[in-house]
């Protein structure tokens, strides 16, 4: 049996075998493949298949194919969904099946849940947060999670950072001193590769950001994480410090940030806590920021060139990260986290 290596080429014999054994009383007819479905992404393309079944009353109606796209470890993702799986997570999607290189057979949520287009509110924030600080005790210190050697984070800073002259040419005046920043990472990507390597680690998402979190359509607030292709062992803070950077506005951030921080720090588990203070937590917090700092430069290149409203959504991005920098000192932060020992050598 072909496996398919595009949505053209899923057959319901095919997903058949994917979804039920051969002793299941169900059987697949017909398939329709949705083509007005899916967001515009960098690392993968998601077909919604609809299902019409030889007998009423079966399950599930449709489901989500995954294709890996430009992912430099594609299985990467179907394994962290096993772990989470494995730990009994309730914020991920269900896995019906892996295939080809990578690829995945997945729950559709479509009818109960959405990608919101709208800034999110304190209450789903703090939603994120509290599964933040769940998946990072959960993980924390696990030697199943997987960890990217420091030339994967150096190589990624190095193609990030490619269109900094874009960046600073379009942003100078928003930039101003602060353009010494960005270029400190520029400069030396082993010291900012070794902050994210750095001790206490757990898993991490790696791109918690809106289009990667799927709210309740009944106004419940607890999200699904998707998309943990870039999944790995980083320092505890590496997704809050993204998340709060990328998708709150400059005034929400500077109106919670302290009390978010806190919070996130009492919900992490007592292990962490033992040998992990609250202030060393945002020395990290604010290094993270050079995760923010890449996002945004990376946004006016190339690789985004065909995405709608590229500039719109790349000047708020600017401006969230450039405010952030400025507030935050990350360099001064990873500065001073080397000069404790604190950087892995």
């Amino acid at each position: 049996m072909k496996i398919p290596k595009s949505p053209s080429e899923i057959t319901a014999e095919w997903l058949n075998s994917v979804l039920f054994s051969k002793t299941s009383n169900s059987e697949i007819a017909s398939i329709e493949i949705d083509k007005d479905f899916g967001p515009w992404s960098l690392l993968g393309k998601a077909a919604r298949v609809k299902i019409n079944y030889v007998t009423s009353g079966c399950e599930p109606k449709s489901v989500i194919v995954k294709f890996q796209v430009s992912v430099s470890e594609p299985k990467r993702e179907g394994e962290i969904y096993s772990l989470l799986f494995e730990e009994k997570v309730s914020y991920i999607p269900r896995i019906y099946g892996k295939f080809g290189n990578g690829n995945l057979v997945m729950e559709d949520m479509t009818s109960t849940h959405s990608v919101l287009k709208n800034d999110l509110t304190i209450s789903q924030i703090q939603n994120v947060v509290v599964i933040l600080a769940d998946l990072q005790t959960r993980f924390f210190d696990d030697s199943r999670v997987p960890k990217y050697d420091l030339s994967h984070f150096v190589n990624a800073i190095r193609i990030n950072m490619q269109s900094w002259d874009i960046f600073k040419k379009r942003y100078q005046d928003q930039l101003g001193s602060e353009a010494a920043d960005f270029e400190w990472i520029l400069k030396n990507p082993e010291v900012v590769s070794s902050h994210y390597n750095s001790n206490p680690s757990s898993l991490s998402h790696g791109d918690v950001n809106k289009a990667n979190l799927l709210f309740p359509n009944d106004g419940s607030n607890a999200p699904i994480f998707i998309d943990w292709q870039l999944s790995a062992q980083r320092v505890i803070p590496f997704d809050l410090s993204y998340f709060i950077v990328k998708q709150l506005t400059v005034e929400q951030r500077r109106k919670y940030e302290k009390d978010l921080l806190k919070e996130y720090y009492e919900m992490l588990g007592d292990k962490i806590k033992a040998s992990y203070s609250f202030n060393h937590l945002v020395l990290d917090y604010r290094a993270c920021v050079t995760r923010s700092m890449l996002s945004a430069v990376m946004r006016v290149g190339p690789r985004f060139e065909n995405q709608p409203n590229r500039f719109k959504k790349a000047d708020e991005l600017a401006t969230r990260v450039i405010e952030a920098v400025r507030d935050l000192k990350p360099i001064e932060a990873i500065q001073e986290l080397k000069e404790r020992g604190f950087l892995e050598s």
